[in-house]
């Protein structure tokens, strides 16, 4: 009787568990963000002269994650010559965001975003 009234425990934490593991698996595929930032260089034009040599996995939440793709090296931004693009990140609907260096040249976080680290942390 006693393990009657558990049973509905277990069988939450074993659904709540196996969601947990199914969320680590990125919706958009590797090939294809890589695709998308390739196609993303080409029509930048900058695309001769940069190369992509990182391509990560960041998990920013329990359900959502993006590709983010690193740059060789920093190139001009076309907006604003004082800033630099070093990536691009890739939502799983195949959106992208440039990342952008601060005036200054340090790093800046992209429009809405917060930076990720324990800088926050106390």
């Amino acid at each position: 009787m006693k393990n009657l009234r558990l049973l509905p425990l277990v069988v939450a934490l074993t659904l709540s568990t196996g969601s947990a593991f199914a969320a680590d698996t990125p919706n958009l595929p590797i090939d294809r963000a890589l695709k998308i930032a390739q196609e993303y260089l080409q029509k930048s034009g900058t695309g001769a002269k940069v190369e992509i040599v990182g391509l990560t996995y960041e998990q920013t939440s329990f359900h959502a994650g993006y590709w983010y793709a690193k740059w060789s090296h920093a190139v001009q931004a076309g907006d604003d010559n004082s800033r630099k693009e070093t990536g691009l990140r890739i939502d799983m609907d195949g959106t992208v965001t440039r990342f952008l260096s601060a005036p200054g040249g340090r790093y800046e976080p992209p429009v809405g975003q917060r930076p990720v680290g324990a800088r926050s942390m106390r």
